[in-house]
């Protein structure tokens, strides 16, 4: 099977998974939280089963820990940057707003449809430089940006599965002889120590690092 045809949501699930299989945890899909009674310790449900019909069930909790939906701020969302979405009407690829061509965006705000990290965040940054200077200079705008993201998802006390993937569904490590499926002991050290040293005193001071991710590193874990 074609690496770009394998979907990086389908290849990281079976793994995590398993991760979930041995915790013995039940999991719950097409479950949208819609009310929260907090003393009273119960949950609504918004349930879709498989023929699209919905109900609301209520459920009992003793913890209850909630994410939720990804949205640009207000600000965004109700100002003349921003697209049908709410989120800023950039180019994928350029970082360059459609409609106005000074302007740029990224980060979790902007309309690309990678995953909203902080790993993205270091691959758009030299993209939108890179392309104001250019436009400064007359020049044409690059496309630059191929979607990359990156999460940690963390399956133990000292373990981490170092998810990484890019636009239309294409699973592209950075490192070539790590099966990115494995939980392993030195992504948690990276997502606990390194990651953030790399955030704070590169990034953020203006360096670049740029760790090459690319899908044909994928191939030999695609095929097993």
């Amino acid at each position: 099977m074609p690496v770009a045809c394998y979907s990086a949501c389908l290849f990281f699930a079976q793994a995590l998974a398993k991760v979930v299989a041995d915790y013995g945890i039940k999991t719950n899909f097409n479950c949208n939280l819609v009310a929260v009674d907090g003393p009273a310790k119960t949950a609504t449900f918004e349930v879709t089963d498989a023929a699209g019909a919905k109900q609301q069930i209520t459920k009992e909790f003793a913890m209850l820990h909630v994410t939720p939906p990804q949205s640009a701020p207000d600000f965004i969302k109700q100002s003349p940057l921003a697209n049908a979405g709410g989120w800023i009407d950039v180019n994928e690829k350029t970082l360059q707003h459609n409609r106005y061509p000074n302007i740029f965006g990224l980060g979790d705000a902007a309309a690309t449809s990678n995953a909203k990290t902080a790993a993205a965040v270091r691959k758009q940054v030299p993209v939108v430089v890179d392309n104001i200077l250019a436009l400064m200079k007359s020049a044409a705008v690059q496309e630059g940006y191929d979607g990359y993201g990156s999460c940690p998802l963390t399956t133990s006390l000292n373990t981490v599965m170092l998810a990484e993937f890019s636009y239309g569904g294409k699973v592209t490590p950075s490192f070539p002889l790590l099966d990115p499926r494995s939980n392993r002991g030195i992504w948690w050290w990276g997502k606990t120590t390194g990651f953030p040293w790399l955030y704070w005193h590169i990034m953020l001071k203006g360096y670049r690092i740029d760790i090459p991710h690319r899908e044909a590193y994928a191939k030999k874990f695609l095929s097993e």
